[in-house]
């Protein structure tokens, strides 16, 4: 008798481990976010030179509050900018020189608007989907006061590596 249950307990053992599917990691990345590096307007010969923005301040203007994937206020050559996979534009401001007097937000403003067209790309099961965008555009919305021009690079952001936009001051 108790051959008997060690057998069907065997059997029912070989059943569940053999059911069993080795678990799903993803490790094929995230939603790729728009890369903006910035460069000296003034620089000469065929190189582009990176320069750094003092103490930049990156606000999303939907959202009402300030981009989190850098230290806010910190001086930085290149920034990475999360966009709504909802929307097909999103407002945003860049100021250089940052701080705050009397409650009041003090530097050079500069708005930027920038589109782009949603979508949803399949991975896997274990990752599903991740945003990716095509169309960008960015067009400057107020008064420029500290960026001389703009340039994209590459209208298809897939890739967070890869400078999408690059800003000259």
């Amino acid at each position: 008798m108790s051959q008997r249950i060690k057998l069907l307990l065997l059997i029912l053992g070989c059943t569940f481990v053999t059911q069993c599917e080795k678990d799903d990691v993803c490790v094929e990345g995230d939603t790729a976010l728009l890369h903006i590096a910035f460069y000296d307007k003034d620089a000469t010969g065929e190189e582009l030179q990176p320069k750094a923005v003092t103490s930049l301040r990156v606000i999303s203007v939907d959202e009402n509050a300030t981009v989190n994937t850098f230290s806010d206020r910190s001086t930085q050559d290149d920034i990475l900018i999360p966009l709504d996979s909802r929307k097909n534009l999103g407002d945003f401001v860049l100021i250089s020189n940052s701080a705050t007097e009397d409650n009041l937000e003090t530097g050079q403003i500069e708005e930027l608007r920038i589109s782009y067209t949603p979508e949803a790309i399949y991975v896997s099961r274990a990752c599903g989907f991740v945003g990716q965008y095509a169309d960008l555009g960015i067009e400057q919305t107020g008064l420029s006061s500290w960026i001389s021009s703009i340039e994209i690079n590459n209208t298809r952001i897939d890739n967070s590596d890869e400078i999408h936009v690059s800003i000259f001051h």
